[in-house]
């Protein structure tokens, strides 16, 4: 009897992670991209399409800013869904999950310290979300490096068919990277589910570039208006190299925000050891030897880890 009493707890807590992970999993199953899409056009399609264009008249278009939608975002966008199709946004907190579980252990074991155990747990977490965040951003450059010819040549195409289908078809076999992964997807679920709306919008969520969203979105309201895709394409493409002007002053802003982070954090630590020894202080000695000065250090490195996944996501 006692034996059963004292695996109760463990019985307890296996139980709990079961149904929570059942939990989570049905909650990435509502949020995930694809299904979300689909189950928009499933049943009344006419009656759903013109209550969203209400909505979004009344109040403006709204993002949805769930954390499972994003995760499973990030994995489309980072082109990982491409070379691993099945790792999902679920897959992918599950990883970080473990990596942060793994952190905390050993970083505990090796520096017998807790505060450290917590500190390589973050780390670990946000090594692996800012490798996912990195491959979206050069994912991200690589389209905006290929809009511009992925809209001439579809202007080309454009001239023998009226068919997007058609048109992305004869387009894919000039293209390279993620505009021609995107595209064949795009063929791809035209021909098996029919609905050309769908993969459309799953195109347009496959991506994180605005302007090659807004470019998808035209060509999708072309489909339904019958507007000749030529004209429309010439007019983007004005758009397209008034983007490409303004891509190297935002990316000079951004390379002058990390330099002076980045020197302003180095003068930070010099001055403070220029301090602690002009008065005679151990300085690395009384951060890391009380308590006190453990957790100023945890809240320094974790705020240092919150910024430079910032810095991931504004590198675009």
């Amino acid at each position: 009897m006692k034996e059963v009493v004292r695996y109760l707890p463990w019985a307890g807590i296996f139980v709990f992670t079961f149904l929570l992970a059942i939990a989570v999993h049905r909650k990435f199953c509502e949020e995930n991209v694809w299904e979300r899409i689909v189950k928009r056009y499933r049943s009344r399609v006419d009656e759903k399409i013109l209550s969203e264009a209400a909505f979004v008249t009344k109040y403006g278009s709204v993002e949805n800013h769930s954390l499972l939608y994003r995760l499973d975002r990030l994995m489309l966008t980072s082109g990982i869904k491409n070379r691993i199709p099945w790792v999902n946004g679920e897959v992918f907190l599950l990883a970080v999950f473990a990596a942060a579980v793994f952190g905390l252990f050993a970083g505990t074991a090796l520096f017998s310290n807790v505060f450290a155990g917590i500190f390589t747990a973050a780390a670990q977490a946000a090594v692996l979300y800012g490798a996912a965040l990195a491959m979206s951003g050069k994912v991200y450059n690589q389209i905006e490096d290929g809009t511009a010819i992925f809209v001439s040549i579809l202007s080309n195409h454009a001239k023998g068919s009226s068919d997007i289908v058609t048109i992305m078809q004869n387009t894919i076999p000039s293209l390279s990277g993620p505009l021609k992964r995107i595209t064949e997807k795009f063929v791809s679920d035209s021909e098996n589910t029919g609905n050309i709306d769908v993969a459309f919008d799953y195109m347009k969520e496959s991506v994180d570039n605005r302007q090659l969203q807004t470019i998808i979105v035209n060509l999708k309201n072309c489909m339904h208006y019958q507007a000749n895709y030529e004209e429309v394409l010439a007019q983007m493409m004005g758009q397209v190299v008034s983007g490409l002007s303004a891509r190297e002053d935002r990316k000079n802003i951004l390379f002058s925000m990390k330099m002076t982070l980045t020197v302003i954090s180095i003068m930070a630590v010099v001055i403070v050891l220029i301090i602690g020894a002009g008065l005679d202080i151990d300085v690395a000695g009384s951060l890391t030897g009380n308590k006190i000065g453990q957790v100023l250090l945890l809240v320094t490195g974790l705020l240092y880890l919150m910024v430079g996944i910032k810095m991931f996501k504004t590198d675009k």
